[in-house]
């Protein structure tokens, strides 16, 4: 893969850069107005995806969050139109993607999968049930 384009000076607290876009006379994430000038107008219900922040989350390479650098990344071959879906399960925010959970607890053999298929972490799922029973306990 080419290597990442990062515009100067306008990275915000987010780690998304801004950039002018003069048909909207208006500045939106930099990422965005350069694939709306490369391709056009961005389709209803599809984002603009930063591929190489998959690939770098694939490798263990990228954390995510607001320290990410791809997100500032404006190389057209870098980006791609995706679902918002599909978007968060590329990312650091999908558990096939992550070691650990928001708290720090591993995930490997720690993943329960509730009746309705959402997963979430067997500790934290643990911590939480045990506080609500002290709490019913206490005021029982």
């Amino acid at each position: 893969m080419t290597e990442c384009i990062y515009p100067i000076g306008n990275a915000r607290s987010n780690g998304y850069a801004l950039m002018y876009y003069p048909p909207k006379k208006k500045a939106i994430k930099a990422h965005r107005a350069a694939w709306m000038l490369a391709n056009g107008p961005v389709p209803t219900g599809m984002v603009v995806d930063h591929i190489c922040h998959n690939e770098a989350v694939a490798k263990g390479e990228c954390a995510g969050g607001f320290d990410c650098i791809h997100r500032a990344c404006i190389n057209v071959d870098h980006l791609q139109l995706v679902t918002q879906s599909q978007n968060v399960m590329s990312g650091i925010h999908n558990m096939d993607n992550r070691s650990h959970c928001n708290q720090g607890h591993l995930f490997e053999g720690n993943i329960m999968v509730r009746k309705s298929g959402k997963r979430e972490c067997g500790e934290c799922n643990r911590v939480r049930s045990r506080a609500n029973w002290a709490k019913k306990k206490v005021g029982a």
